[in-house]
């Protein structure tokens, strides 16, 4: 349908408000329940009519869960993109996130918003919220009677044909949407009903106040002073303009989307009676308000999906399938009965205490019962005798037994249906547990809060994805998404990689599912694991165990920053080449390296090495010098091919003058080396006449030296003959003396004979 008719879209709106009316009659109850009112109606029939705030209690705690599971964490969300060069998209990453995440962190209305959601997810289990604008990037919950969505809805969503949003504008708002008179119509904005809601309203104000405004004769002094006094007319004394925000999905002419008409609310005040409400248009004065549509851009499609315009939280414990919007049971309407039947009992209970304690007499007659009237009980004292006590024998017992095992049978009930949204601590009597008894039972807890988060986290995602989409218009009135832009593109963060379709967000989920026992249980074992993991973990595991400990994390990343400098392959790659380069080896280019990366590494090296020459004196080696080339050529390589993306002309161009500079004194470094082997050579054409001084008295001491050792010799050899001689001559004397011995004894010998 096209609804291009006013009427059809008013009794459309008023049909899907009527039908949530016995719905919102049971949402009060539960309101009214968890709020402390009070569970009995007539006070004077119930003298004790108190509500224990059990059923409070039970919503604070069940809230807890989801702030320990979605505002604990230092960030909302984590964002991937899949754009960019590869080597840059988990930079880039980090900086969107971690900006994105600033800016949506510190926000207090959408703290409020997920406070707000978390409170009606509970109550009711359905946690909507949506925004008020194209650009803002900021959703503001509303309440589930102010969304009308027809029955048999899935939670899904996929059946949904319209719904609308009932909004209540204040005249300084409504200036505020169509301030651009021009603009605003080009829009879809009916101006002159725009003038005459603001007229009606105006005519509103001067009745309630009764007050005598001239100005009603100035047109001109009038606009004046609405603009002017646009805080007086947001005050509660001024009617504001309720409307129906009516969204349709239409595929009509070529282009399928959402398309949005705002009617004014005609019949905005009803009549209550016995129950039911009628409704009943306003006074003819007002007569203008069914005469067309406050807001209508035609055929033009104003959302492309669902998300960009509403988003739903649901914590759904319904049991029957398929799930339904209108179907959805929650915490509040499972724990109503229990909560509301421990209260009465309790109530009850307190009574029979408090008639336990009275003292009752028995009388004979009116007189005896006003001088027992007149008995006061005293340290001491005496009774008529016609005054006599009642003793407890006589007197009804309440059955003590009977109701503690309900209150305890009651509220066993209880934490059994809210099991799935709090954390209950373990009180059976007996012996003391063991630390695996205790983990046990905080483990089953959490296994079924778990669930009811992982629920939570999945739904969040349409609302965060929006929140991203919005982020990322480039040409966004909203001031914090133009900030945000800009802190990324200063970061180096390229304007084609700020897109929408090419971002990934996955919620940040805190460590136990919220619950703190499990939580500093994972954390001491992550502790005692830390050393089994990479560093760069190690540094993660620090800080999500530090923010279990503190539950602050600000304080955490204070504590365990970002490390200022992270070595990635490329950075490893080239410094382990720059040695080999410098040995006059190639180093081939690998495929994916980061070039930008590669070429600084080597570019930084190669300048500090160069440096320490110069701190030397200035003189390289041949071997040397023939690294500084080969590195060079690896740059120019690395260069060229990164020269092919235009994005890269810049960075391309101030390296090369970088390292043309740097080339300039390896060539000063040849050029010195060639001088000094020009100077070698001609020092070893023409020798130094100190040096052949030199060498010619070496000469002259060595040929002194060799004669003196030849007179030396000759005369050693001289004296050794004469020693010969001697010692000859000697042993001749010797030979001669034996010899005439012999003869001599013979010849004794032989006279003997």
């Amino acid at each position: 349908m096209r609804f291009d008719n006013n009427r059809v879209v008013e009794e459309i709106c008023d049909q899907l408000r009527m039908a949530d009316y016995p719905r919102g009659l049971n949402r009060k109850r539960i309101n009214d329940l968890f709020n402390g009112v009070k569970p009995f109606e007539d006070d004077d029939a119930n003298p004790v009519n108190v509500n224990f705030l059990e059923g409070t209690r039970l919503a604070h705690d069940a809230r807890a869960q989801f702030y320990g599971a979605f505002l604990k964490p230092g960030r909302f969300f984590n964002i991937t993109v899949d754009s960019g060069p590869k080597h840059k998209r988990r930079t880039y990453s980090d900086v969107i996130t971690a900006q994105m995440n600033k800016v949506v962190k510190r926000s207090i209305p959408y703290f409020e918003t997920f406070r707000s959601k978390f409170a009606m997810d509970v109550l009711h289990g359905i946690g909507p919220s949506a925004w008020r604008d194209a650009d803002s990037w900021q959703p503001s919950a509303i309440g589930i009677e102010d969304v009308g969505i027809p029955a048999n809805t899935l939670l899904s969503m996929e059946n949904l044909p319209f719904f609308y949003i009932y909004r209540s504008y204040t005249t300084p708002e409504l200036i505020k949407l169509t301030r651009d008179r021009k603009n605003a119509a080009e829009a879809g904005w009916n101006m002159a009903l725009v003038d005459q809601v603001v007229k009606w309203v105006d005519k509103q104000m001067v009745d309630l106040m009764g007050t005598n405004q001239p100005e009603i004769w100035s047109p001109e002094k009038m606009s004046e002073r609405i603009k002017g006094d646009g805080g007086f007319y947001a005050s509660d004394k001024v009617p504001t303009i309720d409307c129906f925000d009516f969204y349709f999905w239409s595929d009509e002419g070529g282009t399928a989307g959402w398309n949005r008409r705002i009617i004014l609310d005609a019949w905005s005040t009803p009549s209550g009676a016995g129950g039911q409400v009628e409704s009943r248009q306003q006074k003819k004065d007002s007569d203008f308000m069914r005469t067309g549509f406050l807001f209508n851009p035609g055929k033009r499609k104003y959302a492309d999906k669902l998300s960009e315009l509403i988003s739903f939280q649901f914590a759904d414990l319904s049991s029957v399938a398929p799930f339904r919007y209108h179907s959805v049971r929650s915490l509040g309407f499972l724990t109503y009965a229990a909560c509301h039947l421990q209260n009465r009992m309790r109530c009850r209970f307190t009574m029979s205490a408090f008639e336990a304690a009275m003292n009752y007499f028995r009388v004979n007659s009116s007189d005896s019962a006003e001088r027992a009237l007149k008995v006061e009980m005293i340290n001491m004292g005496v009774i008529d005798d016609t005054v006599k006590f009642v003793p407890a024998a006589e007197r009804w017992q309440v059955n003590a037994d009977l109701i503690e095992l309900f209150l305890r049978e009651n509220k066993s009930i209880i934490d059994s249906n809210s099991a799935s949204f709090t954390a209950q601590a373990a009180n059976t009597p007996g012996d003391r547990k063991t630390k695996f008894q205790v983990m046990a039972e905080a483990g089953q807890a959490t296994s079924l809060v778990s669930g009811a988060l992982n629920q939570a986290y999945h739904y969040q995602v349409p609302e965060y994805r929006e929140i991203i989409r919005r982020f990322m218009k480039a040409n966004s009135g909203d001031p914090e998404v133009r900030e945000f832009r800009a802190a990324c593109l200063l970061r180096g963060v390229p304007d084609s990689v700020l897109d929408a379709d090419s971002c990934e967000v996955e919620p940040e989920r805190v460590m136990g599912a919220g619950n703190k026992t499990m939580e500093m249980a994972i954390a001491e074992q992550l502790m005692q694991m830390r050393h089994l993991y990479d560093p760069e973990p190690q540094r993660d595991i620090l800080r999500r165990v530090t923010t279990a400990i503190t539950d602050d994390p600000d304080w955490a990343m204070t504590l365990v920053p970002e490390e200022p400098l992270k070595i990635s392959d490329t950075v490893h790659d080239a410094q382990l080449s720059i040695s080999v380069l410098m040995a006059g080896y190639p180093v081939a280019v690998k495929t994916g390296q980061n070039h930008k990366e590669f070429i600084q590494v080597l570019l930084t090296e190669m300048s500090q090495e160069i440096q320490g020459i110069e701190k030397q004196g200035g003189m390289a080696s041949a071997d040397k010098i023939k690294g500084f080339n080969m590195v060079a050529n690896c740059i120019s390589q690395h260069l060229k091919l990164l020269s092919q993306d235009k994005e890269e002309k810049e960075f391309v161009t101030e390296i090369g003058k970088q390292l043309g500079k740097v080339m300039n004194l390896v060539r000063a470094f040849q050029q010195r080396l060639e001088e000094q082997m020009k100077k070698k050579q001609q020092q070893q054409q023409a020798p130094d006449p100190k040096v052949q001084s030199t060498l010619m008295l070496a000469k002259v001491k060595a040929k002194n030296a060799t004669e003196t050792h030849a007179q030396k010799m000759a005369q050693k050899e001289l004296a050794f003959q004469q020693s010969q001689k001697l010692e000859s001559q000697k042993t001749t004397a010797e030979i001669n003396r034996e010899n005439l011995r012999a003869v001599h004894e013979f010849k004794r010998g032989g006279l003997k004979s």
